[in-house]
């Protein structure tokens, strides 16, 4: 990372981190505080689908079961009466234990196979989830006990952001990383040079299953509530996908640009359209593909090139 890059990191984080204060102070509604703290925990999410759909090439619609999980952990340690944060870990435990138990079987098979397998296994797990009403809660669900506030599951989604970011990037950089990449190029060429593929996508799915069991935790720490039809919810698997894609599927900023833009036209269609939104979803998925397969990144990366041919241009 550049100096410059790493400035300007900086500067975004410090002023995100302003915002609950900031938002206090011009009156705004809690609505608005909301709005910026899921759109954290989606960017954290997409980034960490993403290590999946676009570093490694596995499209998995099944990435709602570890959001659930999360979810689930920190609300019954929490009703036991264990603080928020300290939930944390134990979320992202037992998610990326989750991965292993649905993922060591289904990463075995490729392309469609595989997501048609993960759409199976959200299913079941929200069913399931309903079926265990002396721990889950079934339909009714969970609530929390008040444990913190917006400011404090504020700064854990940040947090959490920060963290996906962050561990994209290493990830990127490592030698997993180059596995990953050659298995999403080639897997026969990549097994035939020694590289364990399955170990392989097996290791970058629970690290991405725990970030995302992170992200549940928060929610569900935030919301005071907690329910299967919400946490385990196949359109919540869709959106992961979705902002991933429209900000740019492989690339390091293109999904948390792809999580803002996504919460805003959740907000608009389901306000707009409630019982079409999850068509208006798909078609939106398909167009993008046909159109744009790299998303808003290699627009705006088009735009900063033909600007700067421009400049070039007009210069003496």
């Amino acid at each position: 990372m550049t100096r410059r890059s790493l400035l300007i990191a900086v500067a975004v984080i410090v002023l995100l981190a302003g915002v609950p204060p900031g938002l206090e102070a011009l009156g705004a509604s809690q609505y608005a505080m909301r709005l910026v703290l899921v759109a954290l925990l989606y960017a954290a999410c997409a980034v960490a689908w993403d290590l999946v759909g676009g570093l490694t090439g596995q499209v998995s619609f099944g990435h709602a079961t570890f959001f659930g999980v999360g979810a689930y952990v920190a609300a019954i340690l929490v009703r036991a009466g264990l603080p928020l944060a300290a939930t944390l870990p134990l979320a992202a435990a037992a998610a990326a234990a989750y991965a292993v138990v649905w993922g060591w079987p289904c990463l075995r098979l490729r392309g469609p196979f595989f997501a048609i397998a993960t759409i199976g296994v959200g299913e079941a797990t929200r069913l399931f989830a309903l079926s265990l009403e002396s721990i889950t809660g079934g339909a009714t669900g969970l609530t929390l006990p008040v444990v913190g506030g917006g400011p404090m599951s504020y700064y854990l989604a940040l947090g959490l952001a920060v963290t996906s970011l962050a561990v994209s990037w290493q990830l990127r950089r490592s030698k997993l990383g180059l596995g990953l990449s050659c298995i999403r190029e080639d897997i026969d060429a990549a097994e035939s040079i020694g590289i364990r593929s399955g170990w392989l996508q097996l290791q970058v799915l629970m690290i991405s299953a725990a970030l995302v069991g992170m992200a549940g935790a928060v929610y569900a720490g935030y919301l005071f509530y907690v329910e299967p039809g919400d946490v385990f919810a196949f359109n919540r698997s869709i959106g992961f996908i979705l902002m991933s894609i429209i900000g740019g599927v492989n690339t390091l900023l293109g999904p948390a640009v792809g999580a803002a833009i996504f919460l805003w036209l959740e907000q608009y269609l389901a306000a707009s359209f409630p019982s079409l939104h999850l068509g208006i979803y798909g078609a939106l998925l398909v167009g993008v593909m046909l159109f744009e397969p790299k998303g808003l990144v290699a627009v705006l990366r088009r735009v900063g090139r033909a600007g700067r041919a421009a400049a070039g241009s007009a210069a003496p």
